[in-house]
């Protein structure tokens, strides 16, 4: 466990894990462009700095917990950023939901100056990230990873390595994408049952009432995977008949349900293929 850290970014999720480090007796430097921040900062009992350069002096590691790709561009390397303060042997922890290409950007930078990076978002929304319940997706150099893994382990409840710097980036998008395109493909179904007449408080009462669970908490029943490729398990009716119903449903009703559409489109590939497979 690290006994001095830097914390740049000290949003909602900032804060939450400055609490888990405060409550583990890791004494933080912290900065964040809004004062409002700032002053949240050293209310939950951190030091407050002038910069990200001097969030990173003095200090073992840093975490940098920022929204966009510029913005943690910007604050590692940028004028005033991490790196100007950091010295060799300092490790950067990023968590920030950014492509892989952006760590990578901000890792050869550090690399310059012997300074470690080791990619770490956070999947875990503030109150479980401040209750310990904060789940980390990790990659990075390995060694450099088991410097880090105690200090992780403390503050969250979950750590998944996935392998080289760029890893958990690739992870953590992956894993929000299956949320977003979750909520889009909802909002597909809910217009094609609105253009239908139906109620839709009723429908979705029902749909919660016969929910069988997400396919991710059963994804062993939907699908098989051997040498590290996916492959979709058969399933009757409800790939080679009813999502195709779905799609054709949404074009009578006048309903756009391009997901619907091409998710039965993938199907009928699926289909063909088990069909193939039987002869």
């Amino acid at each position: 466990m690290f006994k001095s850290v830097g914390l740049v970014g000290v949003g909602a999720m900032g804060q939450a894990l400055l609490q888990r480090l405060v409550l583990a007796g890791v004494k933080v430097r912290a900065y964040d462009i809004s004062e409002e921040s700032m002053a949240a900062a050293r209310k939950l009992g951190a030091e407050t700095v002038d910069s990200p350069a001097e969030a990173s002096r003095g200090v073992e590691a840093v975490h940098l917990f920022v929204r966009t790709d510029q913005e943690e561009i910007q604050s590692a390397t940028g004028p005033g950023g991490l790196l100007e303060g950091a010295v060799p042997g300092t490790i950067l922890l990023l968590h920030s939901t950014v492509m892989p290409e952006t760590t990578l950007q901000v890792a050869a930078a550090a690399k310059k100056k012997n300074v470690d990076v080791v990619d770490a978002p956070v999947t875990s929304v503030p109150r479980h990230v401040s209750g310990g319940e904060g789940v980390f997706l990790v990659g990075g150099d390995p060694d450099v990873v088991a410097l880090v893994r105690p200090h992780l382990k403390v503050l969250g409840k979950h750590l998944y390595y996935f392998g080289p710097l760029g890893s958990g980036n690739i992870a953590k998008i992956a894993k929000n994408s299956i949320n977003a395109m979750e909520r889009v493909m909802l909002a597909e179904v809910l217009a094609v049952v609105e253009a239908g007449g139906l109620d839709l408080n009723n429908f979705m009462e029902m749909s919660v009432v016969t929910d069988q669970g997400s396919t991710v908490a059963r994804w062993e029943r939907a699908f098989s995977i051997d040498q590290n490729h996916a492959s979709p398990r058969p399933a009757s009716n409800i790939l080679n008949k009813d999502i195709g119903h779905a799609a054709d449903l949404a074009d009578s009703l006048g309903v756009s349900a391009p997901i619907m559409r091409s998710s039965a489109d993938m199907a009928k590939v699926w289909v063909a293929a088990w069909q193939e497979s039987d002869k």
